[in-house]
């Protein structure tokens, strides 16, 4: 079997970066996009590449990306988690970023699925797709809905390929980048591990590894 190699957009940061971390130590090449290409550790058993992608050009992202799949291989995973970051209208802005993008790019990858890959398909949304949170956008929280459905659909159209989609939809966590913030706000903390049955703020390394198991072989009919 070659190396696997998977490609996880919005990969550079917070719960992408956890998880290209996870893929690499479990021998995978990685192409982690994001709007700067990242510091990654070094990890012995596989390789992480950070990669410049623009989501809101997703014709664009999804050229450079086949030639990525060229050059490192065919793909095992393809893992979402952009969001828009932009400053303009947040509602087109989303559904640009989010939507757009994750058809363009699914449908365009598609076929470069590796035929002993896990051929898996992972999009992370949120509980604003199901829930409201104040300090999110109309915009935000119709697109996390919509992913789900679109996962939905993704699922029953290239099951029959083997490729599996899955959502995965995490509640208040903390990323190393939002560590400092939420050490200065405990009252705002202390909300969110109140909504929380377990009484904690999830991390970003336990949202990576609920995808990472998604896109492994021991979930293979899930």
């Amino acid at each position: 079997m070659t190396r696997k190699h998977s490609i996880i957009v919005g990969g550079t940061k917070g719960v992408g970066r956890a998880l290209a971390v996870l893929f690499a130590a479990g021998g995978q090449h990685v192409t982690a996009i994001g709007r700067t290409p990242g510091e990654f550790p070094e990890v012995e058993s596989g390789r992480i590449e950070g990669f410049v992608g623009n989501a809101e050009e997703p014709e664009a992202l999804l050229a450079a990306l086949r030639q990525q799949v060229e050059r490192r291989g065919q793909l095992s995973s393809l893992v979402f988690l952009q969001r828009y970051r932009g400053t303009g209208d947040p509602w087109a802005g989303e559904m640009a970023v989010a939507l757009t993008a994750t058809k363009t790019l699914i449908e365009g990858l598609a076929p470069h699925f590796a035929a002993d890959g896990d051929r898996s398909v992972c999009l992370v949304t949120s509980n604003a797709g199901a829930l409201v949170a104040g300090n999110q956008s109309l915009g935000y929280h119709t697109s996390k809905a919509a992913l789900r459905q679109m996962a939905r659909y993704y699922a029953v159209k290239y099951g029959p390929q083997g490729v599996r989609v899955n959502v995965v939809a995490p509640s208040a966590f903390v990323k190393p980048e939002s560590a400092a913030f939420y050490d200065g706000h405990p009252e705002l903390r202390a909300v969110y591990e109140r909504a929380t049955p377990l009484g904690r703020m999830g991390t970003a390394k336990e949202v990576a590894q609920a995808v990472a198991f998604l896109c492994g072989p021991d979930a293979a009919f899930i």
